[in-house]
This record gives structure tokens, sequence and C-alpha cells, in this order.
């Protein structure tokens, strides 16, 4: 008994930025998982006799599986924990991809693939709600604007060792491999995240509008991860064709790009850590078009064009970031970020799915010049929802995403250790039946 107390005692004490660099770090390694088939993809194509199309979809299914179940899943992740959630969510995604790396066929690989997703969403819905627990105040705001560079450094991370074992490795391998990661973290958050007290999930009516801090932040995250995902998938056809480059060139340059995105995440954390407020950062968004006016241009150099769509990543990350940190300041209650997290990678995975084909239509239609429009479209629509959000939440008051939320209960709790000295001596209280 004494071992536990004195256990609870150290998880309690430590300091929130211990706990929120090892969910940050479970959030890169489910993104591992997201981006694994990628690198393998011509093997991977080559050993199971699959078309395009066929290993399109299993690339593209674990975010299918967010776009459909986002928001039930920030119901579950309310009642069952999210800590528990997170861990449970790297578990599912250990075993769905060990059964990727041992399948014979594409319905297998499709199965496999669907079930890792089923694992990726409880993370990417889980994660923050862990960091809005853990942390408050503008350590809060930086904690999950950090969490915004989850994907594009996952992805990153993927990309690179994947593509150096291409070619020493079987896909096989590679795919098992990333299936070590998930499993090793899954056993570290549950023996270093402390007891968080569950969240409350009464069943009484809810007020119309209740969900529109979280909606309007939905739409956002959902417009500016169309543009950015567009972004990097219409690229390289772009460099190919119309710059002339080597396939060489255009993935150099494809990879700086998306490494564009995470420099904007942890460029939001640094300035919203001290205190800027995110919705200052909103005007930062202005730059996106303009700088896809040089990018998809082949009048200027190689470098210049390359350099202007690196900067349409580094904002495109920082609103991005700025949208979750938001998310605490969209919500009544803090009960709510569960589910308001399961709306925004929801609304998220329906952007990155529609993103691609959208500006595929498009080009193919008006040309490449159309590209800056389309981001000023979508692009200012995040933008304007996101300052929408730090204006106003869901009960007509101003918001600042670096308040405390309200406890359950009604007590407002003043600072992280404050809530982890609670959560570890809520675990030390025997559990009663009624």
């Amino acid at each position: 008994m004494r071992v536990r107390k004195r256990r609870s005692q150290r998880r309690a004490s430590a300091s929130p930025w211990t706990y929120t660099l090892a969910t940050w770090f479970a959030g890169v390694l489910a993104a591992v998982g997201l981006g694994a088939v990628a690198p393998v993809g011509s093997a991977l194509r080559a050993s199971l006799g699959l078309s395009d199309g066929a290993l399109a979809w299993a690339t593209s299914s674990i975010t299918a599986v967010s776009a459909a179940l986002g928001i039930p899943a920030g119901w579950w992740v309310r009642r069952f924990g999210a800590q528990r959630a997170l861990s449970w969510g790297l578990f599912v995604m250990s075993v769905a991809a060990v059964g990727s790396a041992a399948t014979g066929s594409w319905g297998l690989l499709l199965g496999a693939r669907i079930a890792e997703g089923v694992g990726y969403l409880l993370v990417f819905v889980a994660g923050p709600v862990v960091l809005t627990r853990i942390a408050q105040g503008g350590t809060r705001s930086a904690a999950l604007a950090l969490w915004g560079t989850c994907v594009p450094t996952g992805l990153a991370v993927a990309a690179v060792t994947g593509g150096a074992l291409e070619s020493v490795w079987t896909w096989n391998q590679w795919l098992a491999l990333t299936a070590l990661g998930p499993l090793i973290m899954a056993g570290v958050l549950a023996a270093v995240l402390p007891r968080l007290p569950g969240a409350a999930a009464p069943c009484a009516h809810r007020e119309a509008g209740a969900w529109n801090g979280a909606l309007r932040l939905g739409v956002a995250y959902g417009s500016l991860s169309l543009v950015g995902v567009a972004v990097v998938m219409v690229l390289p056809a772009f460099l190919l064709e119309e710059r002339l480059a080597t396939p060489t060139v255009t993935g150099s340059v494809v990879a700086v790009v998306c490494l564009g995105s995470a420099v904007g995440g942890l460029a939001a954390s640094w300035l919203l850590r001290r205190g800027t407020a995110f919705s200052s950062l909103v005007p930062l968004g202005a730059l996106m078009p303009v700088a896809c006016l040089p990018a998809f241009s082949a009048e200027f150099p190689l470098v210049v064009s390359g350099g202007a769509a690196t900067l349409v990543l580094v904002v495109d990350g920082l609103l991005i970031s700025a949208v979750f940190a938001a998310v605490p300041a969209s919500v009544s209650r803090a009960a709510d970020v569960d589910v308001a997290n399961g709306i925004l990678n929801q609304l998220g995975s329906v952007g990155i799915l529609l993103g691609p084909p959208v500006f595929g239509v498009v080009i193919a239609a008006a040309g490449w010049g159309v590209v800056a429009a389309l981001v000023l479209v979508f692009g200012g629509l995040g933008a304007v929802l996101l300052l929408a959000s730090g204006r106003t939440s869901v009960t007509g008051s101003t918001a600042d995403p670096s308040r405390p939320l309200d406890a359950p209960g009604g007590r407002e709790r003043r600072n992280g250790a404050e809530s982890l000295a609670k959560a570890a001596d809520a675990g030390k209280r025997p559990r009663t039946r009624p």
C-alpha cells in the first residue's frame, strides 16, 4: 500500500510536460502507422497484385474510419476514460499492424487497416483529452498545439524510415516493425500516466447550440486539413509535369514541404506557451493563398517555388495547432472535451479525404493557377471559423483557450499540479459500490 501511495505521489508531482511529451510521442507513433503503407506501396502492390485504387484504399482506410466514427468515438472515450482509451488504442493499432504484416490478400489487408484505424481514432480522440486534464493555462494551450504536430511528424518518420528500409527489408518486416512502437508505448503510458479522474457522462438534455463551438472548430480543422493534404498531394504532379523536375528532386522538395507543417505546429506551441492569444495567429492565414502563387508557377526558380509551398504548410500547421489549443474553450463543460475532440477528428478526416479529389478535379478543369483560389476559399473558411471560435464560446461569452476548465462539480482547477494531486488521492481511495 505504501509503495502504491509513493508511486501515486511521484506521478502527481511530476511536471505536466513529462506526461505531455509521453502523450505526444504516442500520437507520433500512431501517425507512423497512418503513413506506413506509402513507403512500401510499390512492393506491396507487386506482392499482392493490387491495383492503384486498391492500394489507395489500403492507405486511406485508417482516415476513413475517423471520418465515419469520430463523434461516436468521442462519446465512448468519455465513458471509458481517456487514459485507458489512449493505451487501448495503441494496443489495437499494434495488433492490427501485425495482421497487416501477415496478410496475403487485399481483403485481409483492408480489414487489418480498418482495425488499425479504430485504434488510431481512439488515440487521436483520447490524446488531446489527456493533455487537457494534465495541464492548465498557457501550458495546456502549448501542449495541445504540440499535439497538432503529431501527424506531420509521424508521417515524416514513416516516410524516412520506411524509405530507408524498403531496399533491405520486405514490406512485411517493415509493417511488423511499426507494430512494436505502439505496443511498447501502450505499456509505458499505462504505467506512467496519473490516474486521471473520469468525466461524468450524464444523460441530461443538452441545450440548443451546446456544440456550436466544437462544430465551428471541426469545420475549421476540416478546411485547413483539406488545404494541407491537397497541396502535398498535387505538388508532385506539378513539379514532374510543369517543372520537369526529376523524381529525386521532387521527393526531396515534397519531404521538406511536409516537414513545414510540423515546424508551424512547433511555432504555435512556443508562441502559445508564452501567452500569445491564438486569435492573433489567425491573420497569418492570409499568407497561404499568396504563397501559392509562386509555389504553383513555372515562372519562378524551383527553390523559390519549394520555399513558397513550404510556407503554405508552415502556416497551415500553425493554424491547425491553434485549432487544437482552442478546443477546451469551445465547450462549456470539461466533460464535453471528449466529444469535442471526436467532432474535430471526424470533420478533419472528412477534409483529408475530400482534399485531393476536389483539388484534382478543379485543377484538371481550370489549370494550376486555380490552386491559390482554392486555398483562399478553404483556408479562409478555416481561418474565419477559428477566429470566430476565439471570440465567442458556446455561451456567447468571450473565450480564451488558456482559461481553466470547470472541473466536474463546478470547482475550478487552478493548476496542473493540483489536478494531478487530486488524481493521486483518488487512486488511493478504496472503491465502494452504492
